[in-house]
């Protein structure tokens, strides 16, 4: 091939002299002039259908560019590639690509169980030693059916949390309400960013499971998880442009990247078809609007499920973490895979918020389908963060002018070391041992953990003994399921639910039910949530009140309530915040037993200037007001 630069009129030659052809010589077609050589090591997972029949194709990412995508054909040690437990060799001619800082790899998803479970890929330079291959661990299928349902990842070089550089871009496609507007054929698209741009990639596991993707009015969600291309100037969107129905009416995208914290609004309203409007089928578009979002972090949350009898479970499970920063909402852990068997380990990537330090975290199961009891082993939980690291440059000491050169022996360079700080992400884990079960028919009967971190030496894990008090009218008892949570100085429990009583049945009038919740310490205790799922027929509930005794140091705290947790009594409400009272206070009404108390429920938009007054010869009011907007309140 040779290359004319009309401007200078410099000629390039390069030379091939070699097949392009799946027939001859190596079978490649695609080759790259002057070539050096990279071998490729494609480990296939060792466990039940990990091998595929699929076309596996590789891009190898470097300082200085990338292979671009080869398929890999012909395997140098197996005749029949990527079978279980395989580890399969590959040459790809390329120019050298300096440091390899990724690697690309997915399948095209035809045939008969195609899914891939693929353990890493390692990658060097011909001719070089084993030992110094770069090594890209993946341990997840490739599998529209298994996992996230993925069939393309990009990897990144062993270390600690690999699943923690990509970047998440979620994006809403919306179909035009026009006639005719729905798709048959496959929809792709290609991100460009400030920092680069993606391949073309197919959307082919919608986030909301809507099967039948891009139909008449519909708004399919996809997620791509690939490396950060910063700030999105704009994207392409197309089809194949088969099936029977091929013709697409693309009415918006809309583009959420929360790593970034940013929203970004694409416009199109427009056909994609052969047969309508200008007969494209793929359209580049750009952002109409760009919106702040709220920042989210990339976890990566690693679970081991113990290797004992029934350790596994089928239920859903849920995590919460706490930091020095905040909390977390409720996160769930999940994927289509078969997740939480016995003597597995199991890795989530999640976006929440940014806690900080983290100190505890909260993990359960909701107790659904058949063997739900569960052995936790450990969860680790991973974040990147900004810290300052130590790192050696080395300099090379520049020789005197005057000193003669000695052309028998060459002497080698004397090298400085210098050590500089400098201020870089690196990843930070924590570790939470566990080694219990969450069962109801296991030790404590608990389905819900907190863990503290292995290295932790301020907290300590505490139990706290909740007396809840049903009143004593007529009716006043429920069957409902009862949750609380337990809010202190340092964090809270989280809702659990009241399962196991000093009674067989529970919350009946007049009764005294008493419950166990093991939690973190909270410190000095501050509010309460109370609330039922008004589940049962007559699951209104009078709640008299609920004290709180803090095993730790056997402080009690007592939180008066007095009203109905129903939707036809009071306010309707089935929640109750409350918060502690003085012991002298409930004392009080102990020992007044024959005062009068008049109970005013109020339900104030506004309050005037007016003062409220109440003209009764009873010697004390209790007064209860749900106020939905207060500029200036003195009682």
């Amino acid at each position: 091939v040779t290359l004319l630069k009309t401007l200078t009129m410099e000629k390039y030659s390069f030379e091939c002299g070699r097949w392009l052809d799946i027939n001859e010589d190596d079978n490649e077609i695609v080759r790259e002039l002057p070539a050096t050589g990279y071998r490729v090591t494609i480990c296939t997972g060792n466990i039940s259908g990990s091998g595929t029949d699929a076309s596996v194709f590789l891009n190898v990412v470097g300082d200085f560019g990338d292979t671009g995508e080869r398929l890999m054909i012909t395997s140098k040690n197996n005749v029949n590639k990527f079978e279980k437990g395989n580890h399969d060799e590959f040459l790809i001619e390329a120019v050298s690509l300096g440091q390899v800082r990724r690697v690309r790899v997915g399948h095209d998803g035809r045939g008969g169980g195609c899914g891939w479970f693929l353990d890493k890929v390692m990658v060097r330079e011909e001719g070089q030693p084993e030992s110094l291959a770069v090594e890209f661990p993946c341990f997840r299928w490739l599998d529209r059916n298994e996992d996230d349902g993925q069939i393309v990842r990009e990897l990144v070089p062993a270390g600690d949390g690999v699943r923690l550089f990509n970047v998440g871009y979620h994006i809403a496609i919306k179909t035009g309400n026009v006639n005719g507007a729905s798709s048959d054929s496959k929809v792709f698209v290609k991100l460009y960013g400030e920092k680069g741009d993606t391949n073309k990639m197919i959307l082919a596991v919608s986030d909301n499971d809507l099967r039948n993707y891009f139909e008449t009015g519909r708004t399919d969600i996809f997620t791509i998880d690939t490396f950060d291309i910063g700030q999105v100037n704009r994207l392409l969107i197309g089809h194949t442009n088969e099936g029977l129905r091929a013709g697409w009416f693309l009415d918006s995208v809309q583009l959420l990247v929360p790593v970034h914290g940013k929203q970004y609004m694409f416009p199109s309203h427009r056909w994609l078809c052969k047969d309508e409007a200008d007969g494209k089928v793929e359209v580049e578009i750009y952002p109409s609007e760009i919106l702040d979002i709220e920042k989210l972090i990339n976890y990566e949350v690693t679970v081991v499920t113990g290797d004992v009898r029934a350790g596994g479970t089928n239920a859903n499970v849920f995590c919460q973490i706490y930091g020095d920063g905040g909390k977390t909402e409720v996160l769930t852990l999940k994927s289509r895979s078969n997740n939480f068997e016995r003597g597995t380990t199991e890795i989530f990537k999640i976006e929440a918020q940014d806690v900080g330090k983290i100190y505890k975290m909260r993990i359960y199961h909701d107790g659904s389908g058949i063997g739900d009891g569960w052995f936790l082993e450990t969860v680790d939980v991973k974040r990147l963060t900004m810290a300052t690291v130590q790192v050696v440059v080395k300099k090379e000491e520049t020789p005197k002018k005057d000193k003669k050169k000695d052309k028998k022996k060459k002497k080698k360079e004397e090298e400085e070391v210098e050590v500089v700080e400098q201020l870089q992400e690196v990843v930070e884990t924590f570790t939470f041992p566990c080694s219990r079960w969450l069962a109801k028919d296991e030790e404590d009967g608990e389905v819900v953990v907190e863990l503290l971190t292995e290295d932790n030496e301020d907290l300590e894990m505490n139990s706290y003994e909740v007396h809840v008090f049903t009143g004593t009218m007529w009716g006043a008892g429920t069957d409902a399921n009862v949750f609380i949570n337990i809010y202190g100085e340092i964090g809270d429990t989280g809702e659990r639910r009241l399962r196991k009583s000093n009674n067989l049945n529970k919350f009946e009038k007049g009764q005294e039910d008493i419950f166990s919740v093991a939690a973190v310490d909270l410190g000095m205790l501050k509010k309460l949530r109370i609330r039922h799922d008004n589940q049962q027929a007559g699951a209104g509930w009078f709640l008299d009140r609920v004290e709180i005794v803090d095993n730790r140091d056997d402080t009690t705290y007592f939180f008066p309530c007095k009203r109905w947790l129903a939707t036809d009594e009071d306010d309707g409400q089935l929640a109750r915040e409350l918060v502690p009272v003085d012991e002298a206070f409930m004392r009080k009404g102990d020992d007044d037993e024959d005062d009068s108390e008049l109970i005013v429920f109020t339900n104030i938009p506004s309050w005037s200037a007016q003062p409220l007054l109440l003209h009764s010869p009873v010697s004390r009011y209790v007064i209860y007001a749900d106020i939905c907007s207060v500029s200036a309140v003195c009682l």
